[in-house]
Formats: C-alpha cells, sequence, structure tokens
C-alpha cells in the first residue's frame, strides 16, 4: 500500500528513521517499479552502495578550509541527495516546496489583508470569514489521504491527484488575477480551490518521499533538510516581494505571478519524477479491505471532512450571518469530539481533545487585530498605521528567523520534559506574548518613549513568533508519538486536518466575538471605526479564555515525558509501569500488560 503522510503546519511530514540509500542505475529503472522500488540514479564516480560521508573540515583546518567550507559542505549535500533520491525526484520536491507551498502558500497568506482592503474593501469581519473558508481544504487532509490510498485515479496514487488539483489551482489563480472579483465569498471560494491544490500536492508528495525514505532505512536527512530549506526560500521571496507590491500597486496583481507557480507542479509530475507507480489495469479499482480493515477511524475521517465542508458552505452561503456560522462551527464541533472517543483509541481521542480544544480557546481575532495595525489616521488616530512593506515583509523576515531560534530553544531546553509541564507552561507563555499586542494597543509604549515599529518588532514579531513555536513544538511531538502502528499515515493526517479545523472554528468565534464588541475596521455608511473594545477583546480571546487549557493539561495529557512511549502497537495506552526494554525481551507480557 502507498504511503501517505501529512505535516502540521510546515514542511515535514512524519518521524522518519535517520538513513542511507542504495544506489540504482538509470539501467535498472524498470527492473526496480516492478519490484515496487523507485529508482535511484547514481553519482557520477560513485560507485553502487556508496554514498559520499557527510563533509566536515579537516582536523587542522586551515584559513581556506573555512572559507570554501559552505561551498564544499553544500556541494556535498547535493551530491548525497542525488545518490539517495535521484535528480529527478529532487527536481519534483523543489518545485513543490519552493514554488507551490513554499511561494504560493506564503503568498495567500501575506496578500489576505492588502487584498480585502485595496482590492475587495471589505471589512476586517468579512476578510476572516473569507480566510476561514479558504483554509478549509487544510482540515480535510485526512479523507484526502484516504481517497488517494483506496482507489488509483486513472491508474496512480498520486500523480493524477496531483495533475488535476494543479489544473484546479492554476484556473483560481487565474480567476483571481483576471477577474473582477468585488465580493468576498467569491474571492474564497477561488482561494478555497488555490488551497485545495497546495494542500493535496503537500500531502502526496510528503507521502512519497516519506515512503521513499522508509524504505531505506539507513539514509541520512538530507531530504528533510531539503524540503524545509526549500519551503523557507520561497516563503523568503514570497516575503520580500508580496509587501511593497501591496504598497505600490493594486494587490489583484499579485495573482498573475501565481498563475505560472501553481501550474509549474504539473511538468514533472507528468515526466514521472515522481516515481510513482502505475497501477496494472486488473489491480485497478476501489480498495475496500482499507475500509474494513481500519473502518471507525476512516468514518471519523469521512465525518470531519463532512461537517468542515459543510461549515465552508454555511460560510459561503450565509456570509454576513456570524451567528449561524458560530452556532453551527460549536455544534459541529462538539459532535465531532464525542463522536472521537467513539472511533478512536482512548489516548488518542484524549490528546485530539486537548489540542483542538486549546486551538479554539486561543480565539483567533487576526481580522480586528490586522485592521487596527494598518488603519490610517483618519480610522485609527494616532495609531500605527503600518504600511505592507513593513507589516508583511519586514515582521515576516524577522519572524522566520525567531521562530527557527524557537525550535532550537525548545530542543535545547524542554525536549525531555514531562508533556503535561511542556503543555501548561507553553500556554503561559503565550498567555505573556498577548500581553504585547495589549500595551501598544493601549498605546503605554509610547509613553515609555518606544516607537510602535520598534516595539511591535522587537515584541510581537521577535517574541511572538519565538514563543508561538513553543506552543507548536509540543503538538507535533505529541501527535508522532499518538499514531498506531500500520496506519500512521492516515491518523496523522486525520489529527492535523481536525487541529486544522479547531484553527477555523477558533476564526469564526473570533469574527462573532468582534461583532459581540462593537468593533468597526473601516468607515461605511456614514459610520467612522470602532475600536474601543479591542483591548479587553484581547485581554478576554487570547488571555483569561486560554488558561481554561492549564487544568485540562492535566486531565486529558498523558503524564508521560516526551521521550516516552505513549500507546502500543495496538494502540492502546501504554501503563505507567511501562518498561520498554523488558517489551522487547518478552513481547507476550507486555502486550497482556
Amino acid at each position: 500500500k502507498t504511503v501517505t503522510a501529512v505535516s502540521l503546519g510546515s514542511t515535514s511530514g512524519v518521524a522518519c528513521p535517520r538513513l542511507q540509500g542504495h544506489c540504482r542505475s538509470f539501467a535498472l529503472a524498470e527492473m526496480a517499479s516492478q519490484k515496487n522500488e523507485a529508482y535511484y540514479e547514481p553519482v557520477p564516480g560513485e560507485t553502487e552502495g556508496e554514498e559520499p560521508e557527510e563533509y566536515i573540515l579537516p582536523e587542522n583546518p586551515t584559513v581556506t578550509d573555512y572559507l570554501m567550507y559552505p561551498m564544499r559542505s553544500a556541494n556535498n549535500f547535493s551530491m548525497r541527495l542525488q545518490h539517495n533520491f535521484g535528480w529527478r525526484f529532487a527536481v519534483q520536491i523543489g518545485i513543490m516546496y519552493v514554488c507551490v507551498k513554499g511561494l504560493l502558500n506564503s503568498t495567500l497568506g501575506l496578500v489576505k489583508l492588502s487584498y480585502c482592503k485595496k482590492t475587495l474593501h471589505i471589512d476586517g469581519n468579512a476578510c476572516q470569514t473569507m480566510s476561514s473558508i479558504a483554509m478549509t481544504p487544510w482540515s480535510i487532509k485526512g479523507i484526502f489521504g484516504v481517497l488517494s490510498d483506496s482507489y488509483p485515479l486513472f491508474g496512480y496514487h498520486k500523480k493524477s491527484y496531483i495533475i488535476a488539483s494543479a489544473f484546479a489551482g492554476t484556473a483560481a489563480f487565474t480567476g483571481l488575477a483576471a477577474l473582477p472579483i468585488h465580493t468576498a465569498n467569491v474571492a474564497a471560494l477561488f482561494m478555497f480551490l488555490a488551497n485545495l491544490q497546495i494542500a493535496i500536492s503537500d500531502l502526496l508528495c510528503e507521502g512519497k518521499y516519506a515512503e521513499l525514505m522508509q524504505s531505506k532505512p539507513k539514509t541520512g536527512s538530507s531530504m528533510v533538510s531539503y524540503v524545509w530549506g526549500c519551503y523557507q526560500f520561497g516563503a523568503l521571496i514570497a516575503s520580500v516581494a508580496v509587501g511593497p507590491i501591496a504598497d505600490n500597486y493594486n494587490p489583484q496583481v499579485i495573482f498573475w505571478f501565481c498563475i505560472p507557480l501553481s501550474a509549474s507542479i504539473v511538468v514533472p509530475t507528468a515526466l514521472d519524477y515522481l516515481s510513482d507507480e502505475k497501477v496494472p489495469d486488473d489491480k485497478r479499482g476501489f480498495k475496500w479491505e482499507l475500509w474494513q480493515e481500519h473502518g471507525k477511524i476512516i468514518f471519523f475521517a469521512c465525518a470531519a471532512a463532512v461537517v468542515a465542508l459543510g461549515n465552508a458552505m454555511v460560510d459561503l452561503f450565509f456570509f454576513d450571518a456570524h451567528n449561524w456560522q458560530a452556532a453551527y462551527a460549536a455544534v459541529g464541533s462538539v459532535v465531532l469530539c464525542l463522536l472521537a472517543f467513539h472511533c478512536l483509541p482512548r489516548q488518542l481521542a484524549k490528546c485530539n481533545l486537548y489540542m483542538f480544544i486549546s486551538s479554539i480557546l486561543y480565539i483567533n481575532i487576526g481580522g480586528s487585530m490586522d485592521f487596527w495595525f494598518t488603519a490610517d489616521e483618519s480610522c485609527v488616530p494616532g495609531g500605527p498605521a503600518f504600511d505592507y512593506t513593513y507589516y508583511n515583509t519586514y515582521a515576516s523576515l524577522v519572524g522566520s528567523v525567531t521562530g527557527s531560534i524557537g525550535i532550537a530553544l525548545f530542543q535545547a531546553l524542554m525536549g525531555d520534559w514531562n508533556f503535561r509541564t511542556v503543555f501548561w507552561v507553553t500556554t503561559v507563555i503565550g498567555i505573556v506574548a498577548a500581553s504585547f499586542d495589549m500595551v501598544i494597543i493601549a498605546r503605554w509604549n509610547l509613553a515609555m518613549g518606544i516607537s510602535d515599529k520598534a516595539f511591535y518588532m522587537f515584541g510581537d514579531a521577535v517574541i511572538g513568533n519565538c514563543l508561538g513555536m513553543f506552543g507548536l513544538m509540543p503538538m507535533l511531538v505529541l501527535t508522532s508519538k499518538l499514531v498506531p502502528k500500520g496506519l500512521e499515515a492516515t491518523t496523522y493526517a486525520l489529527l492535523a486536518g481536525f487541529q486544522n479545523f479547531g484553527g477555523v472554528v477558533s476564526s469564526q468565534l473570533g469574527v462573532f466575538a468582534s461583532q459581540w464588541a462593537g468593533i468597526k475596521t473601516t468607515q461605511e455608511d456614514g459610520q467612522q471605526c470602532n475600536f474601543d473594545n479591542l483591548n479587553i477583546l484581547v485581554f478576554v480571546c487570547h488571555v483569561a479564555l486560554p488558561v481554561i487549557a492549564i487544568p485540562l493539561t492535566f486531565v486529558l495529557i498523558p503524564n508521560k515525558r516526551m521521550t516516552d512511549r505513549i500507546i502500543t502497537d495496538d494502540g492502546h495506552e501504554v501503563p505507567d509501569d511501562y518498561d520498554e526494554e523488558k517489551s522487547l525481551e518478552n513481547p507476550t507480557a507486555a502486550k497482556a500488560n
């Protein structure tokens, strides 16, 4: 069976073992495909089975060695990558994570604010509702993984799905660029299709490289590093470009640049650079045995997808009825949380519930916040009035650096902590980080003699992104430890999608809360902007409500260290007196425990 993996928001999918590959010559490509293996082309000068060792400095390095280290290290990395995966697959992954997930996904996130304000001329609530609809595909990645594994479209489990989604995405970006769109719900529909392409392509490409890495268990981590580097490079280009363009032109022009990027994935995929094996005619058809074997989990994935799509439909057709949107989201969330305890293993359901609730409790009021930070003098007198170059470009560049620092600090300081301690500590840290927004909204920073740009840059952009990774990393670690053996891909995709749906629900509740607080982000129909209750809203949504997650940590999160095993191979909870070394010596007794 093909293996499908998914990420929680960044780039890498499953926790793959470090490995070293075995070369396959180009002449053995056909033979390898018949053996259900991808082919690997040899690096000139290297014999089969010999991977170039990772380059390190000599014992007594000279100045020249230090100066040449970046170039030699990069060349060595390229050779190891080609040796293990072949240059064709490297091209496929490079285009996917530079052009599609790096550039396109980052561009959609960065252009949203300026597109809402300058092109669509809508308020913050409408902008946030549009974003909720657009992000729905990331909530249903689990069902995409199940579908691609169950049915080979035109004979391929991955290739045909990627190409079909690319056509949908390219058409969506063409519509966003060329059509005179004036309503948010139409724009949301096109953005939904654009995100659909990115989500499906990301899911299936991750699944393929995870499959190749697992089939070669001694390969090094070169592919994961390559994927991360490609994504960061694409995101960097998007950060640099979007802000200045949005300041000087109609943001709609940005979508013209997205069209060739969206279509770029078609070429290597059609040329079979993905190395997706074609299913023989006599073996095609729907694989019902997968559904029979894992019926409950797949049923839950289908239910979650139906609720998420229904949520998007309510938002789309009742665009301004924020009360009904919040009501549907709340009812759907309760139904899914109860259903999880029926369909999923108990420990998996408990952790899934905690991560879902914690996502909802940190209510997203980004529409109100973004409009306040970028409002002009007539809307927010004496406000920050950030331009898009600063708010999108400079802040994003600094935030990407501090986010990486946050990952390193988490690994160095919290890598072996107890899960419960990590979650409640990171919740407290997030609450403290929210105070920076409250200070700048109250204008206390000016009273301290600190400008808005300096305070925001060293507050929200620097500390906020760094601390944000402190909250994300334990979720990634816990999720990777909850997937039962034999169903890693589907469970991982399901958990990721359900947590993403929590973010969508949080956004809808944020729209309702902003409306309830009387926030007015634009000047229309003779009404003035009104941000009088914004600081109270930040306190309730980002300080008071997240506190509720702290006691839930001790009820729903296992009392295990991050280095401990949480579930057994069959998905049951590992007892507190579990001894992994003894279980390896006597697996029958361990299973009985």
